[in-house]
């Protein structure tokens, strides 16, 4: 029986996947905005840019061992990250309204304006904030890393 692997390595290999994941949901927000004479829509790919930078988070956070809320708001999970990471200076907390809100036009209690969907302009910016956060995040785990013996 293999033996089982520590809870640093655990922690490094779900890390790991939520980084990659992150770095999918960047390439689905360049291939929608790089498609948009194919009908693609700018929605879509600023949701992909706020999926990013959630994902990446994420395995910031797991890599600390920190929990974290089931939420979307990215402002609350970096809250929630470590003094002294230079991702705390990151000002994302505005990509949070690409992540379930605009998604959604049509709500009983609470219906979102079509007016309100964010433009290509908007997306395109959407992206640009997140392939910065989610390199600024890719330098904090490789820090905390080598910070932590990995």
């Amino acid at each position: 029986m293999a033996p089982r692997p520590s809870p640093e390595a655990v922690r490094r290999r779900v890390a790991a996947a939520w980084l990659a994941d992150a770095g999918a949901d960047l390439a689905n927000a360049r291939s929608l905005s790089a498609h948009r004479d194919e009908h693609t829509a700018p929605f879509a790919a600023a949701f992909h840019a706020q999926q990013a930078v959630e994902k990446a988070l994420k395995a910031l956070l797991i890599w600390h061992g920190i929990d974290y809320p089931p939420k979307h708001d990215l402002g609350l999970l970096v809250g929630l990250l470590p003094d002294g990471s230079a991702t705390r200076d990151l000002t994302i907390a505005g990509l949070t309204v690409y992540a379930v809100e605009q998604r959604y036009v049509t709500g009983a209690a609470d219906p979102m304006s079509l007016l309100e969907r964010p433009t290509w302009d908007e997306a395109d910016e959407a992206l640009s904030m997140a392939e910065n956060a989610v390199s600024v995040i890719s330098a904090d785990l490789d820090a905390a890393g080598r910070t932590d013996g990995g």
